[in-house]
């Protein structure tokens, strides 16, 4: 193989290592709740996060933030998650501790 073909090829076959390399620096929860889908600010949690038997009741005691007005902390696996309760959006996302 000629050397001017072998840096594209060679350029070519490590793209995936460095797109894999780059991290997210954006809080995400996935976990059987969420059919193992990855949540984000801003998605919609699974619509059983939108129930008030659901809602962590002790927030203050788990270091977290007061929930905004129709909104409450849920526990999703291993992190608490901020979900609007009018549509199960999202707000916020906290790792327990």
């Amino acid at each position: 193989m000629k050397a001017k073909h072998l840096l594209p090829a060679l350029l070519f076959a490590a793209l995936p290592m460095v797109t894999m390399a780059a991290q997210s620096t954006e809080e995400t929860v996935s976990g059987p709740e969420t059919h193992n889908r990855e949540l984000k600010k801003g998605d919609k949690a699974p619509d059983q996060y939108k129930r008030k038997e659901n809602a962590v009741t002790d927030w203050k005691a788990k270091g977290l933030s007061a929930p905004e007005k129709e909104s409450q902390w849920v526990k999703m696996g291993s992190q608490y998650v901020l979900v609007q309760t009018t549509n199960g959006v999202v707000l916020d996302i906290h790792p327990s501790h």
